[in-house]
Order: structure tokens, then sequence, then C-alpha cells
């Protein structure tokens, strides 16, 4: 199926099991700077992900960690 494409190619890059998943639309962005990346993959590389059409978003899945939680 197209989510189990797209989750392999997260799992690839990411083992870890998120506690959260945050959504960072116009003016959240600067929280993606606080997060402790230890993947970023861009969506295009994600079958089936929708890609962002808003020039300034940067369009890519970060995972990692914040505040000690592990988060997508």
């Amino acid at each position: 199926t197209a989510i189990a494409a797209a989750v392999a190619v997260v799992r690839a890059r990411f083992a870890s099991v998120p506690q959260a998943a945050l959504i960072l639309g116009t003016g959240l962005g600067a929280l993606g700077r606080e997060i402790d990346v230890a993947a970023s993959i861009p969506y295009r590389e994600i079958p089936g992900f929708p890609l962002s059409t808003v020039e300034s978003h940067e369009g890519r899945l970060l995972c990692g960690t914040l505040a000690g939680r592990t988060v997508i």
C-alpha cells in the first residue's frame, strides 16, 4: 500500500518511534530549528506524501528530539 511504502522510507532513515508529530506551518517554522534533528527527509522522497506548494516552506520531514521527546 501507499502508506506502507511511505513508512518504509521514513523508518529506513529514522528507526525511533515518535512520541508526537508536529505540523509546522506558517509562523511555526522557528520551532523546527529547536529540534535536535537525526534525519531530514525531503517530502519528494516519501512516496505519496503531499508536496509543499508554499515557496517559503522547506518541504521536509524532520525526525529527532524536542524537549526530551522523540518527534517527527
